[in-house]
């Protein structure tokens, strides 16, 4: 025998708070722990920042949504040990990026890339794409954990990057001496 919908366990959606029909199709709140309408758990899906750590050779890849924390199989993230918070920087009029941070862990680069468009400055940005493929490959591999956060911009042709790490230090003296870190900075200017 199912719920009967009654004015005392009507459910709103934390987000636009319309009502939510928890006999159909509806989503959860993994940050506010609360109700989700379908639209709204739909768009938090589809804005979502995509987080990926390279540790010991393995990647993980996780999605980081104003409401959802998900991994790449669409599991929350209950089970691991990062806290990360993401907030929406408003630069002024519809213009705006997201930036995500992983608690512990230290940004050593950041800025933003974009496609291959044959432009002088996609070309540029094309060397951090091409490092952060080669690392999320497994091609080059560096000891120390290492995520690449790509994050939602107002501009739809660019994504906002940061590099982290729990061991700032080191991976910049790595790189240093291998002659990519500055290479890569710039790239993301």
């Amino acid at each position: 025998m199912g719920l009967l919908m009654s004015e005392e366990t009507v459910n709103k959606c934390c987000e636009c708070e319309e009502i939510v029909d928890t006999e159909g199709d509806f989503g959860w709140s993994t940050t506010k722990e609360d109700y989700l309408c379908w639209g709204c758990y739909e768009s938090d899906q589809n804005h979502a920042s995509t987080v990926q750590l390279v540790d010991d050779g393995v990647v993980r890849k996780y999605y980081i949504g104003d409401h959802i924390r998900m991994d790449e199989f669409g599991d929350d993230m209950y089970n691991t040990n990062f806290t990360i918070n993401r907030e929406y920087i408003h630069t002024g009029g519809w213009s705006g990026h997201y930036e995500t941070t992983i608690e512990g862990w230290t940004d050593i680069m950041n800025g933003w890339t974009t496609g291959g468009w044959g432009d002088p400055i996609a070309d540029r940005k094309a060397i951090f794409n091409q490092w952060a493929e080669r690392l999320l490959t497994g091609e080059i591999e560096y000891d120390i954990p290492i995520a690449i956060v790509a994050d939602p911009t107002s501009n739809v042709f660019s994504m906002g990057i940061s590099v982290l790490t729990p061991e700032p230090n080191r991976l910049v003296e790595w790189m240093e001496q291998g002659g990519d870190y500055f290479l890569l900075k710039n790239a993301l200017s």
